[in-house]
């Protein structure tokens, strides 16, 4: 009797311990997802399964749904922005006044590390440029796209020709017969004195060109001096020291012909 005893005692025992066991476990990882969750590391339900959502503290998300959003501003052009798409054509005398830049979407928030997300519809567009603005002033980070229409042959996809007549940027005009700027990704130079800061190409492989015509998703990502760009099927990684600094501006524009957007997120 006492040795059943005992062995009752110690299996309860047992039992006890277990559960103690569990319960701390099942709390330290409830603690934990909170915590995740929290930082952005963790996410639920649909949101864990739609591709291109932005993780982390959001800090811009314009689903270009209404005519006013914070902290968007629809610069250097006739912005039309309903039903979930913002579009816009550039307009020569505004392009000019502007020193010859086109028409511009500006999120003036500050950022440091951080994921960016746009879908992007040119049409008749020579060049679309993302940037990260330094909080010092100048840019920290850069992608220029070309755009690809669906009868462009490679050399007019390289810029070449746009809309069948030559480029008419400095290099395409001084090197006849050789290709316009291509798609590229960079960075700039520290500044010094009055001088034009100096641009720095950071891919060393080809950066792939927007089709025309047709929403094109681009992915950039920020961390210290490195950087990820994705666009369509195609992952670019690049690295240099200036892209390691606080940023306050985030912004996308254009010149020559239309473009439009249907989502702007940004998230560190």
């Amino acid at each position: 009797m006492n040795l059943q005893k005992c062995l009752t005692a110690s299996l309860v025992t047992a039992l006890i311990g277990s559960l103690i066991l569990i319960t701390t476990g099942t709390n330290a990882f409830a603690q934990q997802q909170g915590k995740e969750v929290a930082k952005g590391k963790v996410a639920k339900g649909k949101d864990a399964k739609e591709k291109g959502v932005v993780k982390g503290k959001q800090l811009v998300k314009d689903m270009f749904t209404t005519a006013k959003f914070n902290p968007r501003n629809a610069a250097r052009g006739d912005w039309k922005i309903e039903g979930g798409i913002a579009s816009v054509t550039q307009d020569d005398a505004m392009f000019k006044k502007f020193k010859n830049h086109g028409p511009i979407m500006i999120y003036t928030v500050g950022h440091d590390d951080a994921t960016a997300i746009v879908d992007i519809k040119p049409t008749g567009c020579r060049t679309v440029v993302f940037t990260m603005d330094a909080e010092n002033g100048g840019h920290a980070f850069r992608v220029k796209l070309r755009t690809k229409r669906e009868n462009d042959s490679p050399a007019e996809a390289n810029g070449k020709k746009t809309n069948g007549k030559k480029a008419k940027s400095k290099k395409a005009k001084s090197k006849k017969g050789k290709a316009g700027p291509k798609s590229i990704i960079v960075t700039y130079a520290a500044k010094v004195g009055d001088a034009k800061a100096e641009q720095i190409v950071l891919n060393d492989q080809d950066v792939p060109s927007l089709i025309e015509n047709e929403w094109n998703r681009l992915q950039v990502t920020v961390k210290g001096e490195h950087a990820t760009v994705t666009l369509g099927n195609k992952t670019i990684k690049v690295q240099h020291p200036q892209i390691d600094q606080k940023k306050k501006v985030a912004k996308i524009g254009f010149s020559f012909g239309s473009m439009s957007l249907r989502n702007f997120q940004l998230s560190e």
